[in-house]
């Protein structure tokens, strides 16, 4: 198997994300300036890199739209598509409402908050295993190279089943701003070049990993 280069996108930053509020599926989104800014930071170091995408598949979220329409004019990948394993966790009632409040029904409940499921909605398991469902069929796809452009939640999820990790170490995996994580498959164990690397960072350490 040829080796895969798998990029994980957040989304930029949203206007929803500096009132504190949680998105989810609830609310689509809108880039904040600084937002718009990370993204194509994010696409032209990709670009500079010499790095082209065969596909790229975004969350149906408009939040993860705009920001793909972004990368997209830097990158000019080969196929761009809507893939609804990416999208952000239905959190049911709680979509839409400060972000505290989620922690706090898991602690009212005595639920682990990895677990807390509102009615009709899903639970962070739900969101780690539709991801890695996505995972497991683009690495062993036909493509090269993928980008995925998704939610912070999500990819702290793939990043927990990737490393290992348990849902206790789930914010040490959460991705801020248009965060870039590049991961190679060749069917061995994955390796993670690059983890949650900051757009503003990103340029240098593109350089020294595609420089070896």
């Amino acid at each position: 198997m040829h080796t895969k280069h798998i990029y994980l996108i957040k989304h930029g930053e949203t206007e929803e994300n500096l009132r504190g509020i949680h998105q989810g599926q609830a609310v689509g989104g809108r880039l904040s300036e600084r937002g718009r800014d990370d993204i194509r930071i994010v696409g032209s170091a990709l670009a500079a890199a010499g790095i082209s995408a065969d596909q790229m598949l975004v969350s149906p979220m408009s939040r993860c739209r705009e920001s793909v329409t972004l990368l997209a004019a830097a990158l000019s990948p080969a196929d761009v598509r809507v893939d609804r394993r990416l999208a952000a966790k239905n959190s049911g009632y709680l979509g839409g409402r400060p972000r505290e409040l989620a922690a706090d029904e898991a602690a009212r409940l005595g639920t682990p908050i990895h677990q807390l499921r509102t009615p009709s909605g899903e639970s962070s398991e739900d969101v780690q295993a539709r991801y890695v469902n996505l995972w497991n069929e683009v690495r062993t796809g036909p493509h090269r190279t993928t980008v995925l452009v998704g939610h912070g939640g999500g990819i702290a999820c793939l990043l927990l089943w990737l490393t290992g990790n348990g849902f206790k170490d789930y914010l040490q995996y959460v991705p801020g701003s248009a965060g870039v994580t590049w991961v190679e498959a060749d069917g061995t164990a994955p390796r993670i070049r690059l983890m949650n690397v900051p757009p503003a960072n990103l340029p240098g350490f593109l350089t020294s990993r595609t420089a070896r």
